[in-house]
């Protein structure tokens, strides 16, 4: 029996496991960063918004969608009802071509200042509720995969 040739497939098996694990664990770890960027929501508290004018559009951006909206006077200390506005969610801006949230004042708005919008918002990396399950099925799925690949190749030298 040839020792030297075995322990040179043995080493070239463990190199070989070594690449994989290492670039799978780079692949893993830099996957795994983004999904919180896809899956979570975001808190906005009193993002202000120029000076209201009746009937002109206000642009949110950097989100895409908002929800549980409170909207709040200059200085923070009076509601504006929601009579008082119509919010689009997912709209794309006409002067930046962006997607965000339009906020429009009534015509005959009496809250003619700076408006604080407070809510909870999706960003615009936040996927739909089918790809939000994906990423994170995606990153235990790779994990399992390197750890099989691991499991195999200790398994697979225990036998010989």
């Amino acid at each position: 029996m040839n020792n030297k040739g075995q322990a040179a497939v043995q080493i070239g098996g463990l190199i070989m496991l070594a690449i994989a694990v290492i670039v799978g664990a780079i692949l893993l770890q830099a996957s795994a960063q983004n999904v919180g960027e896809v899956t979570n929501t975001i808190s906005i508290a009193n993002q202000s918004i120029s000076t209201v004018v009746n009937g002109t559009a206000q642009y949110l951006t950097n989100i895409k969608s908002i929800s549980g909206v409170v909207v709040l006077n200059e200085t923070g200390n009076v509601v504006v009802s929601a009579t008082n506005f119509t919010i689009t969610n997912n709209f794309i801006n006409p002067s930046t071509g962006a997607l965000s949230v339009k906020i429009l004042p009534a015509a005959g708005d009496d809250y003619i200042s700076a408006w604080q919008i407070s809510g909870t918002a999706e960003p615009l990396t936040y996927a739909d509720s089918g790809g939000r399950s994906m990423a994170t099925l995606i990153i235990i799925l790779m994990a399992l995969a390197l750890l099989s690949v691991a499991v195999v190749y200790a398994v697979k030298n225990y036998n010989q």
